[in-house]
């Protein structure tokens, strides 16, 4: 499970996997903070919440607002010994599913995120990278040994061959408390939030670009930030230059109004290398004085330019290649 989080500041991606329908375990740091979350399968996105969260052991259990088709998973009651060979599966840097093959190199291990010293970690040498937290470290029989939690570090320098998970049997025991005794965590309220609701909204892909997943998630992330009121992280989108056209954060933000993103579709998506274009089809709602000729549902046809930093696809531009947008 691929998920697109959104805190006040800043949005990121992360991983996570399926224990019941609608129960996902993931790393505590991926969804720490959140404003809105929303996670992505083969058959849309989906609203979640935080059901549990203990960030001293760096695990969460969230919850989604429908049941989700998909593998569920199992822990493993006891951590592999030391060369027992393990993969870890995810969405590394936000893009596809991907799987890697490592051992395990250490157990007991003892790390600090920020929050505090994790206890009960696994080393292992299967390459991750940033999304892949909060995905499963398998055994070959499928089960999970561990969660993954973060890369190893040489001073500010990343030390290759080395990541982190916490332990499959201390994970199973954090979902199994979570279930039995709940502690939700409300979304973080970043203030001005035009939408009505949670913030979330529906996004399709109708492009066979292999890219095409991708820039609908960094759309996905901007108009979550707009829809509450999270402009520092919808603002992070944008590429530094077209943020210097705006002028600032504060003057873009103000042009919006009352408007916030109803669905979303990427029609289309062109270009190779580090520069892309997506037509995308936009529903926005607003009130009548924020609307173009007072509408208060607006259907927008887009071209969007998208250059690639080196680790996300952020928005270099915007064009209207057929006019205004229309009432819905």
């Amino acid at each position: 499970m691929q998920f697109s989080v959104t805190t006040c500041e800043s949005s990121s991606t992360g991983s996570g996997f399926l224990i019941a329908p609608d129960l996902v375990v993931t790393a505590a740091h991926v969804v720490a903070d959140a404003s809105v979350i929303g996670i992505s399968t083969a058959q849309g996105n989906t609203p979640a919440s935080v059901l549990g969260i203990n960030e001293l052991a760096d695990l969460a259990l969230v919850q989604t607002s429908r049941p989700l088709d998909g593998h569920l998973f199992g822990f493993e009651p006891v951590d592999p010994p030391l060369g027992t060979d393990v993969a870890a599966l995810g969405f590394p840097l936000g893009e596809p599913l991907g799987f890697t093959r490592g051992t395990v190199s250490g157990l007991d291990r003892e790390i600090n995120l920020g929050a505090g010293s994790v206890q009960n970690i696994i080393q292992t040498d299967a390459a991750v990278n940033p999304g892949n937290s909060g995905g499963p470290l398998l055994t070959q029989d499928g089960l999970v040994a561990g969660v993954v939690s973060a890369v190893g570090l040489n001073g500010d320098e990343r030390a290759e061959g080395m990541a982190y998970a916490v332990s499959g049997f201390r994970a199973e025991a954090a979902a199994i408390e979570w279930q039995e005794r709940p502690v939700p965590l409300d979304p973080v309220d970043c203030g001005n939030a035009p939408a009505p609701d949670e913030g979330f909204f529906p996004l399709s892909i109708a492009s066979d670009h292999d890219q095409a997943r991708n820039i609908g998630q960094a759309l996905l992330l901007h108009g979550q930030g707009i829809n509450v009121g999270a402009y520092g992280a919808a603002y992070n989108q944008f590429t530094p230059e077209l943020q210097r056209s705006f002028g600032s954060r504060e003057r873009w933000s103000a042009q919006l109004g009352s408007s916030y993103w109803r669905a979303l579709d990427v029609t289309s998506v062109e270009g190779t290398g580090d520069a892309l274009s997506a037509d995308v089809r936009l529903l926005t709602e607003q009130d009548s004085d924020d609307g173009r000729l007072g509408q208060t549902c607006s259907d927008w046809l887009l071209r969007y330019s998208f250059a690639w930093n080196g680790e996300a696809w952020l928005i270099s531009g915007s064009t209207l290649p057929s006019g205004d947008p229309v009432a819905c």
